[in-house]
């Protein structure tokens, strides 16, 4: 047939599909031919499941939750349409998969999932997009990443993956990042995962606590296996201690093993904390919560603030946990793996605000300037409010 595509369809087959776009544009008789069905709804053509097939290109390694839409759709059936592409230029773009798909019909690009609950509650037809500008390698896997990733199905390991086959498509990860619409740092951050050390991707993989995809890719940035395996024994023999703190049955934690001054309540590292300091600390938490702030200002305000080492990293350590980014973010021997990333600049402005609480509440605000200083970044950056004789000049 002259003009006919490339769809990989028989001739018998073109034609339903042709009847049926015709039905959808009013041109026709208004009636579907037999095997495929238009929705009054959607005006979408409905394939037989027979001429449907999964993609085998697919970065979802396991398809999650078809039980629950099959019970869906044997009341529903399915209203979103899945995107397809003809068999025969699926086959063109990716030949060392034709031997392992059928002659005619579509590969499901967007919508593996649906194929798979609709094949358990036992459909006999899908609707379907068929996207006839998909027709390149890297179209079709860009079609594929970019549907997958903005539904946020993938698991980690298959984000990566994911990008590593865009990236031997396309030549560099910035074309990868364009492509997907993310940033050069998004693209860097997953990639990390690849040098993971197999005891700590396992770790990942089998979501053991203390393990969570932040940690995995700041530790993905240690080059060396033994630094990273250290680093990892840290987080996790704190989540331990966390979790034998919660129950009750804290354990001696081993000589060595964290970097980290063990946790105090801001109360115990200053007992006689007035209403002032309270409610200052409040602010603190607030703000280390947020993780906003002019860093830099605060840094020079707590670089004239002496206070003791450990009580600094020990408060900071408190609200950092309260923020749910765990004190961990302080361990020196991780530094490196937190580089530039929003829990490290969350774990700068907890240190820098603990040295400033503490210089204060020990001066009483007698450090007048400084007091002037630190105060004026919590008003600037939180609720706080400074009281007249917090600030009042000292003789």
């Amino acid at each position: 047939m002259a003009g006919a595509q490339n769809d990989g369809l028989s001739l018998a087959e073109r034609r339903k599909l042709l009847a049926a776009q015709r039905a959808q544009q009013g041109s026709g008789s208004g009636a579907a031919p037999a095997g495929v069905v238009v929705s009054s709804a959607t005006a979408t053509p409905e394939v037989p499941l027979d001429l449907l097939v999964h993609n085998p290109r697919n970065a979802r390694q396991s398809l999650e939750g078809v039980e629950g839409l099959a019970e869906t759709y044997e009341g529903t059936g399915l209203l979103q349409p899945c995107l397809v592409i003809p068999i025969a230029t699926f086959k063109a773009a990716f030949p060392e998969h034709a031997a392992e798909l059928p002659d005619a019909g579509y590969v499901v690009i967007g919508g593996n999932r649906r194929l798979a609950a609709a094949h358990k509650a036992k459909l006999k037809t899908l609707p379907v997009h068929v996207n006839a500008k998909l027709e390149t390698r890297e179209q079709i896997l860009v079609a594929a990443a970019t549907e997958n990733i903005a539904r946020e199905e993938l698991k980690p390991f298959e984000e990566l993956e994911t990008i590593e086959d865009l990236k031997a498509a396309l030549g560099t990860y910035d074309a990868v990042a364009r492509k997907l619409g993310k940033s050069a740092g998004w693209v860097s951050q997953r990639r990390r995962l690849a040098n993971l050390e197999p005891e700590v991707r396992e770790a990942l993989e089998s979501r053991v606590p203390g393990m969570t995809i932040e940690l995995a890719r700041s530790l993905g940035k240690i080059k060396d296996r033994e630094k990273q395996l250290k680093a990892w024994e840290v987080e996790r023999q704190l989540a331990e201690d966390r979790e034998s703190e919660a129950d009750g049955t804290k354990k001696e934690t081993p000589k060595g093993k964290s970097k980290v001054p063990a946790q105090k309540k801001a109360d115990t590292v200053s007992p006689s904390l007035d209403d002032g300091a309270k409610v200052r600390r409040e602010a603190c938490r607030d703000a280390v919560g947020a993780g906003a702030g002019d860093l830099a200002r605060l840094c020079l305000i707590a670089a004239q603030a002496p206070a003791a080492p450990g009580e600094a990293v020990a408060l900071a350590g408190e609200w950092l946990t309260e923020a749910a980014t765990g004190s961990s973010a302080l361990n020196l021997s991780t530094l490196a793996g937190d580089e530039g990333t929003d829990r490290q600049h969350q774990a700068a402005i907890a240190l820098a605000l603990a040295h400033c609480e503490l210089h204060m509440s020990r001066t009483s605000g007698s450090d007048a300037t400084h007091a002037s200083a630190y105060v004026d970044w919590l008003e600037t950056h939180t609720d706080y409010q400074s009281t007249d004789a917090e600030l009042a000049p000292t003789a």
